[in-house]
């Protein structure tokens, strides 16, 4: 065991940060161990050191990097405010890009993490109750990777989450252990998570809050993951804490309840301090109104606050609205309101209404409009365009054009954002820029590689469950949506989920009791391509022309005579030929079109034409379709608004 310097504290001299540190670090361990302890004047005596200690004072700020008291420093992106608390100081975090991460990469930090037991505590205040939230974390939890620990918080209490090598379950998982004290919004509080290789206990304010035996043994730690402090962080999650920070600190020794209960006495002022929420965000929208999965009678209305609040949707077919409907939420921040009752095909007008909790009077949006889902003789129209990852300038000027001409929805084939953990990109980039459109036009997206499968994409989408797979009628068209992250071999759920739909569509189609005119697939990843290097580098050898994890798809868009593929990935544009068993025909196949063209860095084709290949551009673009019974338009648009290619498909009309 390591011990604390011998140092002296003497009182008549105006306290450092750190020296409040040490007499915080002093009374915490020396009371346990027999020691008398005076905070006016300290001579000479040992105690254990932190293996990590952060006060969060911007005396330690140097830039972005906040100067450590020991372990790593750590980086943080984006502006940090300092606030007074009594004495002391505090960062505030502003819940979207203000995340603390080891300036060392995991291979430095992970030898200072401890192993055999755990004790982690921190002062916080959470403004934002979220499902995953995170006070600090060294931890995966992806499918059947669960490793490590992360203390933090959900929508009512406090949590403790830890995974060793000898569970008790032998399931190496993360036992989430939750505490009992509700958590009120702009309190402070202090935090302790302990583990002494047997047992795990939650403390909250010096009272034991929660307990649990499934963990044993030493910490199983990831091979590779990041020590953030401020987020709930992993591979594909990310949830940065809204509120404030004072103290986090880290020791490789579970502590004693006289341990615990002496720091919280030291420090325990704090907790008595009224709520205090971010003084400089007056309320505000994080994410404006935006619409979700239209039908013929339901539409959803979404949009995400900073400050706790009761949403509601007024509507009706004028702007003199005539319903109400109240918004539903599991965190007062981000609410859903599903307007139902309406009538098919027909165009309503909105406007969202906003009570923030404890304060008199509303905010009201301007009144927007939406249309309802077209019935299968009525012509219709919608936009295509994937890859708005990291270009906001860019998807908003598409967006501005895409709206210009009035589309019914619009088709997002993967790529929403450049990193899908990142919660900045979601509310400052993809929606931000892409709001004048989907405030009045409903999306379906696709997953791409670059969302990798984080929990903001599923929480801001609102479709039809499973959700990374779904389908939807629109008009006489049919769309399938599938996720070509995951498996679409002949034996996987995708792909026979979709066998299934196409076979129940057609049996319906051979009795005469389909309305069933188009059918359309989207996933991300192109079956068909001839980009220039990534499916080989055609300046100096082959290609295999496209992913070839995803063509045994082809043959099921073969056998149930799939119009239209569309497809993202590759940032520029292509359009094939119709295709039959990987040969190009002239008419009766399937047209793969790829999209990628919404933001993301161009892309070119190699300088070999393939023989599917019909038309190809590089450019950021769109795709317009416009479907009138049994004749479909495609137009595709650059980001000036010109016109570089188009086509008609045409059914065949049977003889009377």
């Amino acid at each position: 065991m390591t011990f604390l310097p011998s140092l002296v504290i003497d009182s008549n001299l105006p306290p450092t940060g750190k020296d409040l540190m040490f007499r915080s670090l002093l009374a915490t361990f020396l009371l346990p161990f027999g020691l008398f302890l005076s905070l006016t004047r300290v001579h000479a005596h040992e105690g254990p050191d932190p293996r990590a200690c952060w006060l969060f004072d911007e005396a330690f700020l140097d830039g972005e990097v906040l100067r450590s008291q020991s372990g790593p420093n750590l980086s943080c992106a984006g502006s940090l405010r300092s606030e007074k608390v009594g004495k002391l100081n505090c960062l505030r975090l502003d819940g979207i890009e203000n995340i603390f991460v080891s300036a060392d990469n995991w291979k430095k930090v992970l030898p200072i993490l401890p192993s055999n037991a755990l004790t982690v505590s921190a002062w916080v205040s959470v403004d934002e109750l979220l499902p995953n939230g995170g006070i600090v974390s060294a931890f995966q939890d992806n499918g059947n990777a669960e490793t490590g620990w992360v203390l933090g918080y959900n929508e009512k209490n406090f949590s403790f989450a830890l995974s060793s090598e000898g569970a008790n379950d032998g399931d190496g998982k993360l036992t989430y252990l939750s505490g009992k004290t509700p958590i009120e919004p702009g309190k402070w509080y202090h935090i302790c998570g302990v583990y002494d290789g047997t047992s795990m206990q939650l403390w909250v304010n010096g009272q034991l809050d929660g307990e649990s035996a499934e963990q044993s043994g030493k910490i199983n730690y990831p091979s590779d993951a990041k020590l953030a402090i401020g987020a709930y962080l992993d591979q594909n999650e990310s949830f940065p804490l809204r509120g404030r920070l004072g103290q986090v600190v880290i020791y490789d020794l579970a502590a004693k309840p006289a341990w615990i209960t002496h720091d919280f006495e030291h420090q325990k002022q704090w907790v008595s301090l009224p709520a205090k929420l971010d003084p400089s965000k007056e309320f505000q929208f994080l994410i404006k109104p935006y619409l979700q999965f239209a039908t013929k009678d339901t539409i959803r209305v979404m949009c995400e606050v900073n400050h706790p609040s009761k949403v509601s949707v007024r509507f009706g077919e004028t702007s003199k609205f005539t319903d109400t409907v109240l918004a539903v939420s599991d965190d007062r921040l981000l609410h859903t309101a599903t307007l139902t009752g309406l009538k098919p095909e027909t165009g309503y007008y909105y406007q969202v209404v906003v009570e923030e909790e404890g304060k008199e009077g509303n905010i009201r949006t301007d009144v927007s409009s939406f249309q309802t889902v077209s019935m299968p003789k009525t012509p219709f129209a919608f936009a295509v365009t994937g890859d708005t990852q990291g270009n906001p300038t860019v998807n908003g000027k598409l967006a501005g054009l895409i709206w210009a001409l009035r589309p019914n929805f619009m088709v997002i084939p993967g790529d929403l954002v450049d990193d899908g953990p990142v919660k900045n990109q979601w509310v400052n980039e993809f929606f931000a820029s892409m709001n004048p459109l989907f405030s009045r036009v409903p999306f379906y997206p696709v997953l791409g590689n670059h969302e990798r499968n984080a929990d903001h994409y599923y929480r801001y989408m609102d479709l039809p469950p499973p959700e990374y797979y779904y389908s939807f009628q629109y008009g006489n068209a049919m769309f399938f949506m599938l996720d070509s992250n995951k498996k679409v071999d002949p034996e996987s759920e995708q792909y026979l989920w979709l066998e299934k739909q196409l076979q129940e569509l057609q049996k319906k189609e051979q009795a005469g009791e389909s309305d069933v005119v188009w059918k359309f697939v989207s996933y991300h990843h192109p079956s068909y391509s001839s980009d220039e290097d990534d499916y080989g580098n055609l300046w100096k050898g082959k290609s295999t022309w496209g992913d070839m994890r995803i063509r045994p798809l082809t043959k099921l868009f073969d056998r149930y005579a799939i119009d239209v593929v569309w497809n993202g990935h590759i940032h520029s544009y292509e359009r094939t030929w119709p295709i039959v068993d990987g040969t190009p025909t002239e008419t009766n196949g399937t047209v793969y079109v790829v999209a990628g063209g919404g933001g993301g860095g161009l892309e070119q084709a190699g300088p070999i034409r393939p023989p599917f290949q019909n038309n190809v551009k590089r450019g950021h673009h769109f795709v317009f379709v416009a479907v009138n019974g049994k004749t479909l338009e495609l137009k595709s648009y650059d980001l000036e608004g010109r016109l570089f290619d188009t086509v008609t498909l045409r059914k065949p009309t049977q003889a009377p």
